[in-house]
């Protein structure tokens, strides 16, 4: 059995100095003024459960369709083309194709498993949530640079931040789909991943910028993203 994943500890400054996010960087102070958000996605009950293995097939399932209907916003397509120097349209890209070789992969592969149909992907109604998340990825297909930056290390940085739990605590899920998961979001991959992006953000990303308030959209989109796996009342 799965030992308990203890939950993230309050933010504080600096808690990702060692991915870039140095004490008062710009992604750090990003990250600070958005701490209630962020704790509440990365503790959701989602990810509890997911690392503690007591995830319902059900919601399992119904998470995968819907992650993977929101996969494909394209997000990556336009960063490549905004990025501003060719460097990083290369990492941009070979991450993009990082992305479709075991992102992508990881849904079709366990949509199988757990006897997901064509038919019941096609016809399940995206949630509330993924709806209105979508949707907001869409005002920004003609936003800036800094702007695109922050969105994406946001979510991937939100991501790798839950997964984490799970490394630091020495835990290892026993469910193959919650364990697969969990190695797409943490690792030396992920976090070069990441810190990359952290490094984007304090490069070009300003505090005082519209791009603080594309962060803190992010976060809180992210927390509904995981509440909506869950039937709602």
């Amino acid at each position: 059995m799965t030992i308990h994943v203890p939950e993230a500890l309050e933010p504080a400054r600096g808690d990702y100095a060692w991915l870039g996010a140095e004490s008062d960087s710009v992604a750090d102070r990003m990250y600070m003024l958005n701490t209630e958000d962020w704790r509440e996605a990365i503790n959701s009950r989602f990810v509890n459960e997911l690392l503690d293995d007591t995830l319902p097939e059900e919601i399992l399932k119904s998470y995968l369709i819907q992650d993977f209907k929101f996969y494909n916003n394209g997000m990556m397509a336009r960063l490549i083309k905004l990025a501003p120097r060719q460097e990083t349209k290369d990492m941009l890209a070979a991450q993009s194709q990082w992305f479709a070789d075991n992102e992508a992969t990881y849904f079709q592969h366990f949509l199988e498993a757990y006897h997901v149909s064509q038919q019941e992907y096609d016809d399940t109604e995206q949630t509330q949530a993924n709806r209105d998340y979508g949707a907001y990825l869409d005002t920004l297909s003609d936003k800036s640079w800094p702007e695109l930056i922050t969105a994406i290390c946001c979510m991937e940085w939100l991501y790798l931040a839950w997964a984490k739990r799970t490394v630091d605590a020495g835990v290892v899920q026993q469910v193959p789909a919650h364990k697969g998961w969990v190695d797409l979001h943490e690792g030396a991959h992920f976090r070069k991943w990441v810190g990359d992006l952290i490094a984007l953000v304090n490069e070009y990303c300003s505090i005082d910028g519209p791009e603080a308030e594309v962060f803190r959209t992010i976060v809180h989109l992210e927390r509904r993203f995981f509440d909506d796996s869950y039937p709602q009342d």
